[in-house]
């Protein structure tokens, strides 16, 4: 083989290699699949306060706190009126209110979570739960315990 068969040949070969790492970089690429051991969250504790209308709830979370993208309150009124529920029946919420990370009744400080529900009547007990939302939507809403609050 002469001189320029064989830089040619080489030239050959080099493109052709050069194709085949260029298909390698354009492989199929999927998004990040959630692994939910290390990207969920729960509750470590809820703690209630009455004003009025009102209901503040202080929240503590543990796991990976700073997934938390939503967080509905389940409100079930505890009483003798044609509405409610009664304290020893099976939850059954009467009212949700969602609140998102921007909303103004959620505040959010590290892997605490204080949420702000008005509206309520101030001479009723509430049964209430707390739902959470992953930003990762394959993770399961994580739930609270049943909390009760009593009026002042």
């Amino acid at each position: 083989m002469n001189k320029h068969a064989r830089q040619s040949l080489f030239r050959c070969a080099a493109l052709a290699l050069l194709a085949v790492l260029c298909l390698a970089a354009c492989a199929k690429r999927e998004w990040p699949i959630p692994v939910a051991s290390e990207d969920k969250f729960r509750w470590r504790s809820v703690d209630v306060q009455r004003n009025q209308g009102c209901i503040i709830l202080n929240c503590e979370l543990t796991g990976n706190w700073e997934n938390v993208d939503a967080v509905k309150v389940l409100l079930e009124p505890i009483g003798e009126g044609p509405d409610d529920g009664c304290a020893k029946c099976p939850f059954a919420p009467r009212t949700t209110l969602s609140f998102d990370l921007g909303s103004a009744g959620m505040r959010k400080d590290m892997n605490r979570i204080a949420i702000t529900a008005c509206g309520l009547d101030p001479a009723k007990t509430y049964r209430l739960q707390l739902i959470g939302f992953n930003v990762f939507a394959r993770i399961a809403p994580v739930a609270s315990e049943l909390v009760l609050s009593a009026p002042k």
